[in-house]
């Protein structure tokens, strides 16, 4: 995959963005659990009226598919003002993590999805403009493995606004609440299950929009 090309992908309120070296199968595999886990999730309940018990779902399906839960920071509930953009606090909130690549490539996400109005619609829409959303920061770690922080986060506004990432919101009353998961893929586990994900992942009808850097 190359940082010039294919920085990230939006499916669903979900905003997945990966270092450039992350290979092609790793990225399939990743969009793939990240769906199923989200649609296991939606089946049990609705993300906007128990975040807490949908994040539950959708960590414990994570961990199904082949995903192991650890530096014991499944959740962390923290709120923080919202100064300017929502795209400005996601790039502030990745370049605060251990890698410090990760800002880049949040940056380099955010530059390809702004652009893009049909993606920008279909987040709005999905995640009722910004009430409920997901950044989902993918990276390998020292030994190689690969390793995710899903960020739940939670818009909370008087007025909620279409393009909500990108509109500025220094004169009015803006937090967000977020959880944190860290995850590491177990690619043995994740193999054995793969008929299974690759059958699920037939039966979910949600859009995927490659995010693409302008040439």
């Amino acid at each position: 995959m190359s940082k010039n090309n294919l920085p990230g992908v939006l499916t669903g309120h979900s905003l997945t963005s990966c270092i450039d070296e992350i290979s092609p199968q790793d990225y399939e595999d990743l969009t793939d659990c990240t769906q199923i886990a989200t649609k296991s999730a939606d089946m049990l309940c609705s993300r906007f009226a128990d975040s807490f018990k949908w994040l539950d779902e959708y960590v414990f399906t994570m961990k199904y598919l082949g995903w192991s839960v650890f530096e014991d920071a499944i959740f962390t509930r923290t709120r923080s003002v919202i100064t300017h953009s929502v795209a400005d606090f996601l790039v502030q909130s990745a370049e605060g993590m251990r890698d410090s690549r990760q800002g880049i490539a949040m940056i380099d996400t955010l530059d390809a999805l702004k652009p893009d109005n049909s993606a920008l619609f279909s987040l709005d829409k999905e995640s009722l403009m910004g009430e409920g959303f997901q950044v989902i920061p993918a990276r390998y770690d020292s030994k190689g493995f690969l390793e995710i922080a899903v960020f739940n986060l939670e818009l909370e506004v008087t007025t909620r606004k279409n393009g909500f990432l990108f509109w500025n919101w220094e004169d009015q009353d803006a937090q967000i609440t977020q959880r944190r998961a860290s995850l590491k893929l177990d690619r043995y586990k994740l193999e054995n299950n793969k008929l299974w994900i690759e059958k699920k992942i037939r039966e979910i009808a949600m859009k995927r929009f490659e995010l693409r850097k302008p040439s």
